[in-house]
């Protein structure tokens, strides 16, 4: 979670040194930047030593460890001596997003496909000026205008993934739906294109299937005013799971951060293992619905 690289020293010839009481604070802000400030004890006091000594050496190792967070460039990049405790600054564009109902989201760990873990650090996050939190993970706790987060916030596991936290303007009326339509504004198109996709790809072969067998069973009843509608049953049930296959993937993958989960099936697997196999099926159904509704059984 923070930015501390492995003082190892090897590259640029310093001791060598482990960090301990890492903390990171965030101030949110509701333009859409974030003022960032880490801070680690060098457990080596002759690491801090040598940055304190010497500026240069500390400024290049700064920035090479903080010239990207959570694949945003940042921006005033600066780090200072407090006793044996290195303290960094930087301001961090691209990860807070603004709605139209001036809900504000904070997501610099919604891009990562396995969790992020605070790992030791003890991680402050600061609402806007006159805002409140509305939503954060439950691995965070949020109170008023302050979420906290390590490795004992919170309940369940300490990863959090996408990690989304949300604010509303203070005394705004409801909260929580303007906190949400910053989410919705931010990655409701990417969710859209998300499902239209999968009801594509997945709906197709289904709806065959499902159009098959209510053909086949309209055809087999041999009701006339059923047997009449049997090609309207069919069109309305392939249409139903093209609807259905959209409904569940539109559900399911909001908010579509874009990150994948650790082990992801390929698509084309899906496809020709179990959709492909469904439409064939379907196919033939429909094929023998057809059959039977030319008299096939009965020219037996």
């Amino acid at each position: 979670m923070d930015g501390f690289p492995v003082f190892a020293g090897e590259r640029h010839d310093y001791p060598a040194s482990a960090v301990e009481n890492v903390s990171v604070t965030v101030a949110v802000a509701a333009n859409g930047t974030s003022a960032w400030t880490e801070r680690a004890t060098l457990a080596n006091p002759e690491t801090a030593e040598a940055f304190r000594e010497n500026d240069t050496l500390r400024r290049l190792v700064v920035t090479e460890a903080f010239d990207h967070r959570f694949d945003h460039a940042t921006t005033n990049v600066h780090a200072r001596l407090d006793g044996d405790a290195l303290v960094v600054t930087y301001r961090l564009d691209g990860v807070v997003h603004t709605g139209p109902g001036g809900g504000v989201l904070f997501a610099p760990f919604a891009g990562y496909g396995n969790d992020y873990r605070p790992s030791g650090a003890d991680v402050t996050i600061r609402a806007p000026v006159d805002y409140q939190v509305t939503g954060a993970p439950s691995a965070m706790t949020a109170h008023e205008r302050v979420v906290r987060w390590n490795d004992s916030t919170g309940t369940g596991m300490a990863g959090v993934s996408p990690g989304l936290v949300v604010f509303a303007p203070d005394d705004a009326a409801l909260p929580g739906l303007r906190g949400e339509l910053a989410v919705v504004a931010t990655y409701g198109p990417a969710t859209l294109r998300t499902a239209a996709g999968g009801a594509l790809l997945y709906g197709p072969g289904f709806g065959l299937l499902l159009a098959g067998l209510l053909g086949l069973s309209a055809t087999l009843l041999g009701t006339p005013s059923i047997a009449a509608s049997r090609e309207q049953l069919e069109r309305a049930g392939f249409v139903a799971v093209l609807v259905a296959v959209f409904a569940w993937i539109l559900v399911v993958a909001y908010p579509d951060t874009g990150a994948g989960p650790g082990v992801v099936v390929p698509w084309w697997l899906v496809a020709l293992t179990v959709t492909l196999p469904a439409g064939v099926v379907g196919g033939a159904l429909l094929a023998l619905a057809r059959w039977y509704d030319r008299g096939g059984v009965r020219s037996v």
